[in-house]
């Protein structure tokens, strides 16, 4: 059963039942049906060809994750659009694209979006709610005779990496990399494929994450292959995450670090998340500190995970079982390899295999990609353990060598982020005539903490860390600025320190 035939499915086993709930008002499956007829009339009638990408401004809005949905199941190539950028350089994507067709809410079309549409050709469709009916409209008619922007045979999804390095790319993911990555999802506590009849479940998906990202896409369509509802927020907010948990009882949540850091300072209580079995945490590194703050203060499980954009999901994660077995002696781990998925540490210089426990950069074999025939290389640094946890490092190009000692950069954000004025860190190499390259460390306070004086921070950071990792010089921020899966974007962070005159 392909990902088209497995909505239509879903959509039709309880119409009646609600699939999304946003800001209070609920969507039922047949709402969605509703938007995947409408919409497959409007692109038939406008003649948009099938093999032609139909691009999605994907804001979180129930509408667009109907949408999303909607395409998918007319088994349309979607190419994802991030609302959040600027509106010019929305509008220089839509003009480079080439897409035949663009979906959004009618308030994301801006004047020069707009303008760059009808120059390019580009139809315009608008999603709206009025409160109790989904709306579905073309605001703008495309040209016809244009050779737009075509999927590939096998791509359904065209996404962008978070940025976190550098500027975004944009990946193509196949139909096998989707339905394996969706089919791989489906797991019971032991970590096993479940096999069970599918039917409408009525504990939901809690999310927040970017439906223009991986972890927004993967949570919503893991949902709809499911039949499970979802709870989908705009951005996460902790009071509000805890009411809408402590309403629906949910048993799993995804939360990324800066979430698990945001409900510790929060006044959400144990009661509030008493209904989780664990918690899921992806998408950054997750201090061990945190977790166990997390752990203690709410007695909820934290199961780390990895992924990539390039894997849509996870190819290592903890199960609930291993955690109760392993969970206290292995802290730090992002769990074992995902059934399908071979895990390899290669030597950085010479790409040779490396024995258990030492570092180099991981390497991950996965078959819902190509069947598993070719190793994919990362840009992170990992160990993988005699039980076969993986343990990442680091990033491969994170390194900061000074006067000859090599610093890893998250490792002395780590540190610094057990400093109770420490809401995050990032840690960058900026160059020294003398030395080469000095770590400086920009710094987002935390929210009412008593101020620290740079020295006090400087000498906190040698009670963690050897002499030459303690930065040089330390900036500190109300916010460090973030890429759409919630990481710390380097390039931004760089330009901030520029502006602050220390780099």
């Amino acid at each position: 059963m392909n990902i088209a035939q497995r909505i239509d499915k879903v959509l039709s086993l309880s119409p009646d039942t609600w699939a999304i709930e946003y800001r209070d008002r609920r969507l039922l499956w047949r709402d969605i049906r509703g938007v995947k007829n409408e919409l497959g009339r409007l692109l038939d009638d406008h003649k948009i060809d099938p093999a032609f990408s139909v691009g999605l401004l994907a804001r979180n809005h129930s509408c667009l994750a109907a949408a999303y949905v909607a395409l998918l199941g007319l088994e349309r190539g979607v190419t994802l659009l991030n609302p959040m950028r600027p509106a010019h350089q929305i509008a220089q994507e839509v003009a480079d694209l080439r897409l035949a067709c663009l979906i959004g809410l009618e308030e994301d079309f801006s004047d020069q979006i707009s303008a760059a549409a009808q120059a390019a050709g580009t139809a315009l469709i608008a999603l709206g709610d009025s409160g109790t009916a989904l709306q579905t409209k073309l605001v703008l008619a495309g040209r016809t005779g244009i050779e737009f922007r075509r999927c590939d045979k096998n791509t359904i999804i065209e996404i962008q990496t978070s940025g976190t390095t550098g500027a975004p790319k944009r990946i193509a993911i196949s139909r096998r990399t989707l339905e394996g990555s969706l089919q791989s999802g489906v797991r019971n506590a032991n970590g096993e494929a479940d096999a069970a009849e599918l039917t409408v479940k009525r504990s939901p998906t809690l999310m927040f994450g970017p439906l223009v990202h991986t972890s927004g896409t993967f949570g919503l369509l893991m949902s709809v292959f499911e039949a499970r509802p979802t709870v989908l927020f705009e951005k996460f907010d902790a009071m509000e995450f805890a009411r809408k948990l402590s309403a629906h009882r949910a048993k799993f949540a995804a939360l990324p670090p800066t979430a698990l850091r945001m409900l510790l300072d929060s006044d959400a209580t144990p009661a509030d998340l008493a209904s989780l079995s664990a918690v899921r945490s992806g998408t950054a590194p997750l201090p061990i500190e945190t977790q166990e703050r997390f752990e203690n203060k709410f007695g909820v499980p934290v199961l780390t995970n990895y992924g990539a954009t390039e894997f849509l999901g996870t190819v290592a994660g903890w199960s609930l079982n291993e955690y109760k077995e392993w969970g206290k002696t292995k802290r730090g781990s992002v769990g074992r390899a995902n059934a399908g998925v071979e895990l390899r540490i290669v030597d950085p210089a010479t790409f040779a295999p490396l024995e258990q426990d030492q570092v180099g950069i991981l390497e991950a074999r996965v078959a819902r990609l190509d069947g598993g025939k070719s190793w994919v290389r990362t840009s992170d640094l990992a160990r993988i353990d005699k039980d076969g946890f993986l343990y990442i490092a680091g990033r491969a190009d994170d390194a900061i060598i000074r006067g000859g000692f090599k610093i890893m950069a998250e490792k002395v954000a780590n540190a610094l982020r057990l400093h109770p004025y420490v809401m995050d860190a990032i840690v960058l190499g900026v160059a020294d005539e003398r030395l080469g390259q000095v770590p400086v460390a920009l710094i987002e306070r935390r929210p009412g903490a008593d101020p620290v004086a740079p020295v006090d921070l400087g000498i906190f950071a040698r009670q963690h860390l050897v002499p030459y990792e303690v930065p040089a010089r330390f900036v500190f921020v109300d916010k460090l600025p973030r890429t759409v899966s919630d990481k710390i974007s380097r390039p931004e962070a760089l330009r901030l320190l520029e502006a602050h005159g220390a780099a």
